[in-house]
């Protein structure tokens, strides 16, 4: 891994956070996220992201034994980082109040064979009505239903901050290093800065050039809040703007920047996030070992023209809606936009 991509960003705590990892997202398939996790450590990698939601923690928990095991990296050395899922908010409109928050955490150091996450984070700002992920046979469960609606129909309360304030007491007791969310726009950010102890470590969010998100960077850097940017890459799947009709990967400007540097549009594209940005952490998510390596092998620079050129894409594409959005509707969600897209798009 080039020197860049080693380096680490400072926490407000003083933990450091790796600039580059890897993303286990959608990696369901059996063995491959685990196979991909224990390639990619002794590749280099510091930093894995993981959620229960994604229903591969086990796996992964799997990976790192054998990794600890045969002395190919010490558990100090690792940054692993991982999220609570909507059915396990914490609130005081529940009898429990944090059981449900608390039962989620001790689930995911089970799973992962952890004493402590270095990093937690709120996967997004709402909870649902309590479901377990798996049935009693262990079968997954569909997160939306034939028409598209949230498997379970949510309840949407501000219940984040009874969650954050759950989540501070996880500080408290050594379980979680640092905490942090996902998905959140400015005002809850700021909501939980005003109501709160511990401030939000990190804002886990999409980006790549088709969604700059150009205030809520801002607004993150002048808090001191770190972004760690998911799906890098964009996606393939066919929810493409209807101002370019391809992905990124595809884009002309994309591959007329890789051919000149000899490099693959991917490596353009995750370079372009660590360049661009001195406040982002990416967390390129791949199960082949060749890509694996690719993907950290950003010893070049872009050319100041290019990341100009590369910027100019921004079009205010999401290709992970969020579960207010249902086939048919138009909800209005992250900074006032309607959200596009169709049942085939899964959220992230």
């Amino acid at each position: 891994m080039a020197d860049q991509e080693q380096s680490t960003l400072a926490l407000k705590n003083g933990h450091h956070l790796p600039r580059i990892g890897l993303g286990t997202f959608q990696a369901t398939q059996q063995g491959l996220v685990g196979s991909a996790v224990k390639y990619a450590v002794k590749a280099g990698y510091r930093l894995i992201d993981c959620a229960s939601g994604y229903g591969n923690q086990k796996e992964i928990g799997a990976a790192l034994k054998e990794l600890f095991e045969e002395g190919a990296v010490k558990r100090e050395d690792l940054f692993i980082v991982s999220k609570l899922f909507q059915t396990h908010h914490a609130g005081t409109q529940h009898e429990d109040g944090d059981r449900r928050c608390v039962e989620s955490l001790d689930e995911t150091l089970e799973d992962l064979g952890l004493d402590y996450l270095d990093l937690y984070l709120i996967h997004w700002p709402f909870g649902f009505q309590e479901k377990k992920l798996d049935d009693s046979e262990g079968i997954k469960q569909p997160l939306r239903l034939g028409d598209g609606s949230p498997n379970p129909i949510w309840n949407i309360k501000m219940e984040y901050l009874d969650t954050w304030r759950c989540f501070e007491k996880f500080v408290a007791n050594g379980k979680c290093k640092s905490i942090g969310v996902s998905n959140f726009t400015e005002e809850q950010l700021q909501q939980i800065i005003d109501m709160c102890t511990i401030p939000p470590a990190v804002n886990q969010i999409e980006v790549h050039p088709y969604l700059l998100q150009q205030n809520l960077h801002s607004y993150c850097a002048e808090k001191n809040i770190r972004v760690m940017g998911y799906s890098p890459l964009g996606s393939t799947s066919s929810n493409h703007p209807q101002k370019y009709g391809v992905n990124l990967l595809s884009n002309p400007v994309i591959k007329v920047i890789a051919e000149k540097l000899g490099k693959t549009a991917a490596q353009i594209l995750i370079k372009w996030t660590t360049q661009n940005n001195s406040n982002l952490i990416t967390i390129p998510k791949s199960t082949t070992p060749s890509r694996i390596v690719e993907n950290v092998s950003l010893d070049f620079e872009i050319e100041n023209e290019d990341v100009k050129k590369i910027n100019e894409l921004d079009c205010g594409h999401r290709y992970f809606i969020s579960y207010l959005k249902k086939p048919g509707n138009d909800n209005i969600w992250h900074s006032g936009v309607i959200e596009e897209g169709n049942d085939d798009d899964w959220v992230r």
